[in-house]
């Protein structure tokens, strides 16, 4: 005698009571345990990221001195990110009940590079003797004999032409903080933020900060060299070096947070909520921009690209349309243009693009 066939019903119900797969997500392998301050594309076309080491502050064990080089030692830079990622290696009394109501929150010091080389990836660290372990958070190709170069409080770290990084001592006015140098005119300047704008000038085996002539400098935080001409900005605007000394060419009632090259040799800048376009000559002509904190402007392909809340636009007149990025990532991007790409300089990821409307993220696993 056959046996009677299953009906629909018993079938669905078969099919319900097996068990499904679940769909593993894939793994994450855009993210670090870094924190990314700058990138940089040599003529070569290596890649190197200016990082930093999230360590406890003073509410969870504060770290500092020696130990900004020493306490990650073991840890592996290139784990995925998370907000514990550091709790099971630091030996610091953490409150859980705390933790779980405000986070755990960091200081970071920039002194890691991350460097690929078109085939993998390596961590290196910045020279040691980079006082206190600050340093600024930006990398600049100073030229010979410097090249790629980054600045600590009193020191400035260079690449030059040899394989290891080297260091000279700066010494100057009290109160010296290196926060940024370029290259103007074939003159080495610094930026100290407690005294402003100076020649970088050899002095022994080390360097030593002669201050510019011009209006007081106290509070800037970056320098600028666009089309021929050395900008300043910080605090209360931004000035031009001009016979000498600095002038001040837009004033402003917040602090300035960067500038970035913009058409007819002119120059965008922005504070917090604000931003402008800057002739060569002439009064600056404000921006409609998103009003939700501006966080980063760089323009590329003809086009202003603004990082804006959560989000990076590119302008379109008055219009900002919202490029498809390559994941969901927190915190606000810094926008760099290098290697003929723009970069998205997120905290713990990285894009690039080389059109301005498709991104590739940058895979560090």
């Amino acid at each position: 005698m056959p046996k009677p066939r299953p009906s629909k019903v018993d079938s669905l119900s078969a099919r319900a009571d097996t068990p499904v797969p679940k769909k593993q997500a894939a793994p994450d392998v855009y993210s670090t345990a870094q924190v990314f301050a700058d990138v940089h594309v040599t003529p070569e076309g290596t890649v190197v990221v200016l990082a930093g080491t999230p360590h406890p502050d003073s509410d969870h064990g504060y770290v500092a001195g020696d130990d900004l080089w020493d306490f990650d030692q073991d840890i592996k830079w290139n784990q995925p990110w998370n907000d514990v990622v550091w709790l099971g290696q630091i030996d610091v009394d953490v409150d859980v009940d705390e933790l779980e109501a405000n986070g755990l929150s960091y200081d970071v010091d920039f002194n890691r590079l991350l460097i690929h080389d078109g085939k993998t990836w390596t961590r290196r660290k910045l020279p040691k003797a980079l006082p206190y372990g600050y340093v600024a958070p930006v990398l600049r190709d100073l030229g010979a004999p410097w090249g790629l170069s980054a600045f600590g409080v009193s020191a400035l770290a260079f690449k030059g032409t040899g394989k290891s990084w080297k260091l000279k001592e700066v010494s100057g006015p009290g109160g010296l903080d290196l926060v940024d140098g370029v290259v103007h005119d074939g003159v080495l300047f610094g930026l100290c933020s407690e005294n402003g704008l100076g020649r970088l000038v050899r002095e022994g085996k080390g360097l030593r900060l002669e201050l510019v002539g011009g209006e007081e400098q106290s509070g800037l935080r970056g320098l600028f060299v666009h089309e021929g001409t050395l900008f300043a900005f910080g605090n209360d605007g931004v000035w031009v070096l001009k016979d000498g000394a600095l002038v001040r060419r837009h004033a402003t009632r917040a602090p300035v947070r960067s500038l970035c090259a913009a058409p007819e040799y002119g120059v965008y800048l922005h504070t917090d909520e604000h931003a402008w376009y800057l002739p060569q000559k002439g009064k600056a002509q404000k921006l409609v921009l998103p009003k939700d904190g501006i966080h980063s402007l760089a323009f590329f392909k003809n086009r202003l690209f603004v990082s804006v809340g959560d989000q990076v636009l590119r302008m379109e007149k008055d219009r900002g349309v919202a490029p498809k990025l390559p994941f969901l990532s927190p915190g606000a991007a810094r926008l760099v243009v290098a290697g003929d790409r723009l970069w998205t300089v997120f905290p713990h990821q990285l894009a690039s693009s080389r059109d301005g409307k498709h991104f590739e993220p940058i895979a560090f696993r």
